[in-house]
Parts: C-alpha cells; structure tokens; sequence
C-alpha cells in the first residue's frame, strides 16, 4: 500500500492555492491583452495554456477527491469549489478568444474596465480561498470581507454591462460590429459572474462550517 507524506487536508489547500495562481496569471495576461492590445496571438495563446492547466489542475482535485476517505470540509463543496474556480478561467478564455478572433480593432474603454474588473475579483477570489487554509475562515472578518469586495465587483460588471447594451440598442452599430461586441461584452459578464459563483460556494463553507 502507498502512502502520501503530504497531509491529506494541505494536498487540497495546495491544489486549491495552484489553481487560483493559474487564474490571477490568466487574468493579468488578460487584462494586459484588452489593455494593450499588442502582442495578441501571444497572449491568447498564453492564456489558451493556462486555461489547459487550470484544466489539469481541477482535474488532479477531483481525483484526489476520489481517493480521499476524509476531507477538509464537505466533498461536495470541494467538487463545486473546483468547478466553479474551472468557471472563472473557461469563460475568461472565451471572451479572450472573440476579442482576438473577431477582427476587433481595439477595445472599448467599457472592455477595459471590464478586463480590469475581472483582475481584481481573480485577486480576491485568490485571497478567499487561500484563508481556507488557515482554519480561522469560520466568522472570519476578513474573509466576510473578501466576499463582499466580489460582490461589490460584480456589481459594478453589471452596470457597466447594461450601460453598454443600452447604448448598443440605442444607436446599433453595423450589425456585424453590433454582434461581435455583445458577444465580448456577455463573455467578459459571464467571467465575472463566475467569480461570484465561487465567492457563493466559500460563503457555503463558511456558513456550514459556523
């Protein structure tokens, strides 16, 4: 029989921490491509591996999850935690794609705050999950505070998106240019939607662990 010298409870923890690494490395790579808009098929290409790892990694917690007797907290917050970080880095890659495969000749500057938005929630979401670690989540201020900092973003991702819809209703672009641009703006929204996903999946641990 095999047995592993990393304590089952830190192999999650270190798994969890290298797939939110890979995120907040996609999403500046993200943001400097939107921001930029130079170097594309480098940086799409950088983020296409990234999302590949992210895969990977994911991949590696669900399967130590199926080889686990006994978890940090409940199996099906760690699946649904894996899942929904997995989220955040398939919707960035999307909206990475349209942008750069669309002929777009720059993005707007609602595409740049939007970028921006989407770095800083991968940053809090980062700093949440690595408190999970620590064992002092439960009524932890500054996770509660984490948590909030998402939604307060996400918040502002879907002003920014309904005013950018409404000025596209307002006065359409040609309908090509109109398409391209509702589908990069959706893909940016979904990402950070995503965020918000997870942030809702820590905030169950939290509460179940209280």
């Amino acid at each position: 029989m095999r047995f592993s010298l990393i304590p089952r409870e830190q192999k999650f923890f270190d798994q969890f921490d290298g797939v939110t690494k890979i995120i907040v490395t996609a999403a500046q790579t993200f943001a400097e491509l939107v921001d930029h808009f130079d170097h594309r098929e480098r940086r799409m290409n950088e983020i296409r591996e990234l999302e590949h790892k992210c895969d990977i990694a994911v991949e590696g917690i669900l399967t130590s999850l199926g080889r686990t007797f006994i978890t940090p907290f409940d199996r099906e917050d760690i699946h649904a935690l894996a899942t929904s970080l997995d989220d955040v880095l398939d919707n960035l890659e999307e909206a990475a794609f349209r942008l750069t495969a669309f002929g777009i000749e720059k993005p707007t500057p609602e595409a740049v705050k939007m970028a921006l938005i989407i770095q800083e929630s991968c940053n809090h979401v980062q700093r949440a999950v690595s408190m999970l670690r620590k064992n002092k989540y439960i009524s932890s201020e500054k996770m509660a505070i984490e948590l909030r900092e998402i939604s307060r973003l996400e918040n502002m991702a879907d002003e920014v998106y309904r005013n950018v819809e409404a000025d596209l209703f307002a006065a359409p672009p040609e309908i090509m240019t109109f398409i391209k641009q509702r589908e990069v703006y959706a893909w940016l929204e979904n990402t950070v939607d995503a965020c918000r996903d997870v942030a809702h999946v820590l905030n169950e641990i939290v509460v179940k662990a209280s």
